[in-house]
């Protein structure tokens, strides 16, 4: 157990074993979708009490960092299904249940140091980050341009891709298979604005044609922002869904 500085307060044995297990998540010996042993063998393997455990998972469990299923265990959070791949561009023909089909397409990749917005959300890094710019065609009828940005010191490794590997490719599932890093949860602001011209121009609008612009925040494990997206959204008739529960 780690000593303590200053006036820290010394951790309770629920906390030990609550970050004995974050550990295990956030090194990748527990992926996305496992199962964690259970209580009894977890309480075999730690030398804690059987309620010490349960408090632990019931913390992590608040946390959004595992799902606890009757019956069937407690797994580490992350895993989706197929059909609940696609979050923030799920459109719908007018009183259609079925989504429409989206195409992304990855316009670059690539290393900045610049500061904006992203830099205020996802906090300051030395290395920079990772901007990637793509298109995304909704059924064909329509495009959306979206700008994602992602702490370099944690997610380098992205820059030895090419754009085109990108295609088609959920991010976010993809942070979640590479890194262990699954998006639990995403904050999204929404607002009419004007789009500027570097979009317009994308995107096959008028300058100064307003829209709707939709920003996100996505958080990992321990609530660390890990990518921050912007899209522009053109005038459409088509209905956007919001996902408020991405763990659904």
């Amino acid at each position: 157990m780690t000593q303590n500085k200053g006036n820290q307060r010394p951790k309770t044995k629920y906390q030990v074993v609550s970050d004995a297990l974050m550990a295990d998540i956030e090194s990748g010996k527990l992926r996305p979708g496992d199962r964690l042993p259970s209580e009894d063998q977890l309480v075999s393997q730690l030398g804690y009490s059987l309620g010490t455990v349960q408090r632990a998972l019931r913390d992590l469990a608040e946390l959004g960092v595992v799902v606890r299923i009757h019956g069937s265990g407690t797994f580490v959070s992350g895993a989706r299904p197929p059909e609940d791949h696609l979050i923030h561009f799920r459109f719908r023909a007018e009183g259609e249940s079925k989504l429409l089909p989206v195409y992304f397409e990855t316009e670059s990749l690539e290393h900045t140091d610049s500061r904006g917005p992203w830099a205020d959300a996802l906090g300051d890094d030395d290395k920079g980050y990772v901007k990637i710019h793509r298109l995304i065609s909704v059924n064909q009828e329509f495009e959306v341009f979206s700008e994602l940005y992602l702490p370099a010191t944690r997610f380098s490794l992205l820059l030895d891709m090419e754009p085109a590997d990108l295609d088609g490719v959920s991010i976010r599932d993809m942070l979640s298979e590479r890194f262990n890093t699954p998006t639990l949860r995403a904050d999204q602001t929404i607002i009419c604005t004007a789009f500027p011209p570097r979009v317009t121009r994308r995107i096959g609008m008028c300058v100064g044609q307003f829209g709707v612009m939709l920003t996100v925040l996505s958080e990992t494990y321990r609530n660390v922002p890990i990518i921050w997206q912007r899209a522009y959204l053109p005038p459409s008739d088509r209905q956007m869904e919001i996902v408020t529960n991405i763990q659904s």
